[in-house]
């Protein structure tokens, strides 16, 4: 079996690559030319250079490729020109799901989110949890959501698809820091407030194994979330400090003063700063303001998925951190 993993040089696309090393997997990566390897250290795959946005470059890719993953996608930095993200981002998809039918990818697995679960009022939420699009309007989340019916579009069309929904990700070889940010901030001592959310926290490498499960084991047009602690931000910060030996943040800022800075921080890097990225994104207000608890047990059940301690998890991603500089 040879499988090839697009995003493969990102946080989660890494650790699918590991994982299918360890099983003894062959594994093709497709990249673009400028994409760092650093997280791909210490490991032999087979590289080719391509992009989500050209179409031949994914069929050329994907052939004499068994299997694929796709823990790429689109990822919205501003929230404005919702219509023209939304489009680039289904387009993306399109290319994807025509070039794995055309090289005759016999599974698929797409790393999906956390998003695209439903809210439960009273329970926790899971895989069967309904999607409101009323209740989930950042851009984001309306983005995977359109992304998770492509794929449901494609298993109609038998394409053997399996849906992993991985929750907050920690861990090492986050190259350029996602959740990792936290962790690096913390260990620096900038951060003195933290916004008291739900949240519910994963090792980086039991959703990399956990993905080679949904491989393994998981069922077509199926939903599996890839979650584990159940926690809140404020612990999650207060657990970090501890093992980074540095005071913990000591404030908890309102949601809604939080979500007034991202606005204008959007507003002035953009139009007037013309920055790459804002200083605070509205994403990552919206990953507070919709944090919830959610119930795992479907991928316990059905994919075996384990969990690693917490502490163990973070005390791995801080060790990771000074080892390449990001914290000294």
């Amino acid at each position: 079996m040879k499988a090839i993993v697009l995003g493969a040089t990102g946080f989660i696309g890494s650790h699918v690559v590991r994982a299918l090393v360890a099983q003894g997997i062959s594994v093709r990566i497709l990249r673009r030319g400028t994409s760092p390897t650093l997280g791909l250290e210490g490991l032999t795959v087979e590289e080719r250079v391509g992009d989500l946005n050209d179409r031949p470059s994914l069929i050329t890719g994907f052939k004499g490729c068994d299997v694929l993953f796709n823990a790429a996608g689109y990822y919205p930095i501003y929230s404005f020109d919702r219509q023209r993200q939304k489009e680039i981002a289904l387009r993306q998809m399109q290319n994807v799901l025509f070039a794995a039918e055309e090289a005759g990818i016999s599974k698929f697995v797409y790393t999906s989110s956390m998003s695209t679960i439903g809210h439960h009022p009273t329970n926790l939420s899971d895989e069967d949890t309904p999607y409101d699009p009323d209740y989930f309007t950042g851009l984001y989340y309306e983005i995977k959501y359109l992304l998770e019916q492509e794929v449901q579009k494609a298993v109609q069309r038998g394409l053997y698809s399996v849906i992993v929904n991985p929750t907050g990700v920690f861990g090492d070889y986050d190259v350029k820091p996602t959740s990792g940010a936290l962790v690096v901030e913390i260990a620096k001592r900038r951060v003195p407030a933290i916004i008291q959310a739900r949240m519910n926290a994963v090792d980086a490498r039991d959703v990399g194994r956990g993905q080679v499960a949904a491989l393994q084991k998981g069922k077509s047009g199926r939903r599996y979330i890839l979650g584990s602690h159940n926690t809140t931000v404020w612990e999650v910060a207060q657990l970090i400090a501890k093992l980074a030996g540095v005071p913990p943040p000591k404030f908890k800022i309102p949601l809604a003063a939080a979500a007034a800075v991202a606005h204008a921080s959007e507003y002035v890097g953009k139009y007037l700063l013309h920055q790459e990225k804002p200083f605070l994104p509205l994403v990552g207000i919206d990953f507070l303001k919709y944090g919830m608890h959610y119930d795992t047990s479907r991928a316990r059940n059905e994919l075996g998925f384990t969990s690693t301690p917490l502490e163990e998890t973070l005390e791995r991603e801080i060790r990771w951190f000074r080892k390449h500089h990001y914290i000294r």
